[in-house]
């Protein structure tokens, strides 16, 4: 474990509490808090590039 990645490292702060939550899903999951983390960031940043192209072609009419 803890071998060589091309992945970027991203820090973030968050409160205890919510620290907490994303440490027990993870678990309930068998991931590690980055996994779901990275796997959050990429849910939302999907989500938002369909907002966007969907803006895009709004402005467009």
């Amino acid at each position: 474990m803890g071998g060589k990645t091309d992945l970027e490292r991203v820090v973030a702060y968050v409160p205890p509490e919510l620290k907490q939550e994303l440490e027990e899903w993870a678990q309930a999951d068998e991931r590690s808090v980055s996994w779901l983390v990275a796997k959050l960031i990429d849910r939302s940043l999907r989500e938002r590039r369909k907002q966007q192209s969907v803006s895009e072609v709004a402005t467009m009419r």
